[in-house]
């Protein structure tokens, strides 16, 4: 009983010092049709979980030597067949699953995971979760229609595949937290996969805030095996809220939590410089160990160590996660985040520009009052009054909206090009 008493008071001491220096999870201008996530091994299984689960919301999933949905719904004797004798899973029982929890409404709509785009990432020398198990959950997700892309040639081990950090590809990862140096830039090919293939390359360094957040008001705690804390990034250009941003969740793998690592899976698997570039904020939610659980390597449940709902939005920690997604994604005026604004500042007359005047003498009519845009720059529009033309600028973060007449958010704006941010 002491010892028993001792473990308890150790853990809930440690985690309510963590929370202490947590700030409270902060709302941003995310345009939710962007949300994807990504995961390497269980944080894979985490991930396609998650996605399947809210495939209403989410537009695409990254997978890193990771597992197909409901593969171990039989417990951790299932979870050793998927992991090492996978071409023992039979993929249409696992689709029958996801339609069966779908019927059920304790998913959304299997529908939505046609057209989805999907990432799967599995290295040849993997001994820890055999290859196959990449090829099963690329072909559960192509049964209902989502588009996929993978690699399967190169010779990694079990790990997150980076081009800057971590052991040799094809060498034991762990004292390197499982990443490997493949000369594989992973995040960014997978990411730049989801996002339409158009992403600017990574950024040089993480300009942006790393930040800790309280999980505990999500959900976050010993009995759901999370840490009370996670770390989400906010990249430069989304810390001004008048411009929107993408969101990806990102779930860290088995022994690579807060708890093991700190910030090592946030910093050295490339994520938050692709996020830099391409103003995307990164939520990394963490788990926890639990060993009465039976979760000692703080891994995300995908054998249902916490109870029958692991698969479906009832999870404690699908839940959890997602409370900390709409969190993110919700645009709250409080925070200063209000893209809804029809009455932007009011703009002046421009003193240098493109070109003082615009037009020749005559364009306007004598009883002509309106507003024009600018051929070429956004930024920029005509006041044609009383037969003359008035060069305008709208104030800085703003750009003219004909269906209005009047400067407008970018991302209100179509065809506004965004090059001149």
């Amino acid at each position: 009983m002491k010892l028993t008493w001792t473990f308890t008071f150790t853990v809930l001491l440690h985690f309510c010092c963590v929370v202490l220096g947590a700030d409270k999870l902060q709302s941003y201008n995310v345009d939710t049709s962007t949300i994807t996530v990504s995961g390497l091994s269980a944080g894979g299984a985490m991930a396609m979980q998650y996605h399947v689960a809210f495939s209403s919301e989410i537009q695409g999933s990254a997978i890193f030597a990771g597992l197909p949905f409901a593969c171990a719904k039989g417990g951790l004797t299932s979870a050793n067949l998927c992991m090492y004798s996978p071409g023992t899973v039979i993929v249409s029982n696992l689709a029958k699953e996801i339609n069966d929890l779908s019927s059920a409404n304790k998913i959304d709509n299997a529908s939505n995971l046609s057209g989805k785009k999907v990432f799967v990432f599995h290295g040849t020398k993997d001994t820890t979760v055999n290859p196959t198990a990449g090829r099963k959950l690329e072909q559960l997700y192509q049964d209902f229609g989502a588009v996929t892309e993978n690699e399967y040639t190169i010779g990694a081990v079990h790990g997150f595949p980076t081009d800057f950090y971590g052991a040799a590809c094809g060498s034991s990862s762990a004292a390197t937290h499982y990443i490997n140096n493949c000369n594989y830039h992973g995040s960014n090919i997978a990411m730049n996969y989801l996002l339409g293939g158009s992403l600017a390359p990574p950024a040089s360094s993480a300009a942006g805030q790393l930040l800790q957040y309280d999980q505990t008001e999500f959900g976050g705690n010993a009995i759901s095996s999370m840490d009370p804390t996670g770390y989400v990034y906010i990249p430069t250009g989304c810390q001004d809220r008048t411009r929107q941003c993408k969101l990806h969740i990102a779930f860290h793998g088995c022994q690579q939590s807060k708890t093991n690592l700190n910030d090592i899976y946030a910093t050295k698997t490339g994520m938050i410089e692709v996020a830099e570039a391409n103003n995307i904020i990164v939520l990394f939610p963490q788990a926890a160990p639990n060993i009465l659980a039976g979760n000692p390597n703080a891994c995300w449940d995908w054998w249902g160590y916490l109870n029958a709902n692991f698969l479906n939005k009832d999870g404690a920690q699908m839940k959890a996660v997602h409370s900390m997604q709409l969190r993110v994604s919700t645009c709250e005026p409080s925070t200063g985040c209000n893209p809804s604004v029809t009455e932007p500042p009011v703009t002046t007359p421009v003193t240098g520009g493109p070109t003082a005047s615009t037009g020749a003498p005559g364009e306007c009519g004598d009883n002509t009052v309106e507003f024009r845009p600018f051929p070429g720059d956004c930024r920029y529009y005509t006041l044609c009054a009383c037969s003359a033309n008035v060069l305008l600028e709208c104030a800085s973060g703003l750009y003219f909206d004909p269906a209005i007449g009047k400067c407008n958010f970018m991302q209100l704006v179509p065809g506004c090009d965004a090059k001149f941010n």
